[in-house]
């Protein structure tokens, strides 16, 4: 019994949107466990940028991000999650920095070369706030 084109037609339909649902929900298992509030400290880095707070989310199936240093919030125009590496590109005072953190038991740690050295860096879980 030959399938018509209309049956044809209704079968790729289901094919499309399984695989659409498919990948949505790879993207959201990937990035769940780094999506959230961190509160970061680098303490050899100058003042302000030695603590504050990093907010990553997801948008568009992309991950985005800010820095929030003494309530002033910086974009974080390039962020990637591959296999528990977390890569930050942005600008410190018209310096270009790469963060490259690792996730190892909840919590990121890396370090990023600036022109005042080496600055090492540490993000846990921000606690939530009571109510």
């Amino acid at each position: 019994m030959p399938i018509n084109m209309k049956t044809s037609r209704i079968l790729l339909v289901i094919l499309v949107i399984i695989s659409l649902s498919l990948s949505s929900n790879a993207a959201e298992k990937k990035y769940k466990k780094i999506i959230g509030v961190w509160e970061f400290s680098a303490p050899n880095a100058p003042a302000p940028y030695n603590g504050g707070i990093l907010t990553i989310k997801e948008v568009d199936r992309k991950l985005a991000g800010e820095f929030t240093i003494q309530g002033q919030a910086m974009a974080i125009p390039k962020i990637e999650f591959e296999e528990n590496i977390l890569t930050l590109g942005f600008e410190v005072e018209n310096t270009p920095i790469t963060l490259v953190l690792n996730l190892n038991d909840g919590v990121l740690e890396g370090t990023t070369d600036t022109p005042n050295g080496q600055v090492t860096v540490t993000a846990k879980p921000a606690k939530p706030v009571a109510k």
